[in-house]
């Protein structure tokens, strides 16, 4: 049954570009904690475990985990905490970088299915998108945890362990109005096709409301959440606005691309810059001035979370259908403590 899955994950491959990158910003899923059973997500798996996570035969649990950048500080975060946190001594990660590729984490998904994941954890790339990946993963009789961004389709997972998204783009919101006095010009660069930079987005502009001084005057998607496809961004907002006062952008290494192109322009002084992560080199980049701040992520929290409720959901324990990490800002005053 998982080969066929697989098997039918590869060949919708063929047919899956036209959804990436044209998703519409999508409405937040219910956030209700409603408790599941790991009865929603019966599998042969979750029959044979043992409470110390390792199966009846002796040869542990595998876990598959698809990121979409291990090249990001905080998915290698992640990582890290997920490694930390298995108990069985024959459990394993089967650990997999999607590269920014939505096919590619299709095709990830589907080899981790034929290696016999026991439960897979999916930080989707396209939250609408990773559908067919997920319908291939109950075919196959796996339950999913959906980490860092939440899914179209809930249904088709069994948890969904996310930081507060809005709550992150409204404490930038409010660092970003606090630098500014309150008056200004500000760009965002986004990344509205996963519900979690789309919820940081929203976030950040219905906070920025209650600042009618402030005015949002660009805003355009990056193609990749990364510093070189968010520095030509920030070079164009540069050339057709004269006056820029304030940047968000949705993570760290967006920031980095924006910060770079501001240097050259020789605007970054007069910017303010703030964005999502909190990791170490956003930290660096509030010591030395060049970002006012960061909401701060907790990715030893997501990654510990997901392994916890992977091992609950394969013991038949109860768990929530959203685990909600609670996020914080870092500035200048705090960056040190």
């Amino acid at each position: 049954m998982r080969k066929i899955a697989a098997i039918a994950l590869s060949v919708l491959m063929a047919f899956s570009l036209s959804a990436c990158g044209t998703a519409e910003n999508e409405t937040k899923p219910s956030s209700g904690a409603a408790e599941t059973t790991a009865a929603a997500a019966t599998t042969k798996a979750g029959a044979e475990a043992g409470k110390t996570g390792e199966s009846k035969d002796g040869k542990g649990i595998k876990i598959g985990v698809s990121a979409p950048d291990l090249t990001n500080v905080f998915f290698i975060q992640i990582k890290e905490a997920m490694q930390k946190a298995l108990t069985g001594p024959n459990d394993e990660l089967i650990i997999q970088d999607a590269a920014g590729d939505q096919n590619k984490q299709m095709n990830d998904v589907a080899d981790m299915i034929n290696q016999g994941c026991d439960v897979i954890c999916i930080s989707a790339i396209n939250s609408e998108g990773v559908r067919a990946t997920l319908e291939a993963c109950k075919e196959a009789g796996i339950p999913v945890i959906a980490f860092n961004t939440a899914v179209k389709n809930p249904e088709l997972v069994q948890c969904t362990v996310v930081s507060d998204n809005k709550a992150a783009g409204k404490l930038c919101a409010q660092a970003l109005a606090e630098a500014l006095g309150g008056k200004g010009k500000v760009v965002e660069i986004t990344y509205s096709i996963t519900e979690v930079c789309y919820d940081r987005q929203i976030g950040f502009e219905e906070e920025l409301k209650k600042y009618p001084d402030i005015q949002i005057i660009q805003t355009k998607d990056v193609e990749k959440p990364k510093s070189d496809y968010s520095q030509p961004i920030m070079v164009d907002f540069i050339n057709a606005n004269p006056e820029i006062d304030g940047v968000f952008t949705i993570n760290d290494p967006t920031a980095r691309g924006a910060i770079a192109a501001l240097k050259e322009a020789g605007r970054l002084e007069n910017t303010k810059v703030v964005s999502i992560d909190g990791s170490d080199e956003g930290k660096g980049f509030i010591r030395s001035g060049e970002m006012v701040a960061s909401a701060a992520q907790d990715p030893a929290g997501i990654g510990t979370t997901c392994i916890e409720t992977a091992y609950s959901l394969l013991t038949g324990k109860t768990i929530e259908e959203k685990v909600v990490v609670p996020m914080s800002i870092i500035t200048k005053d705090n960056v040190d403590k």
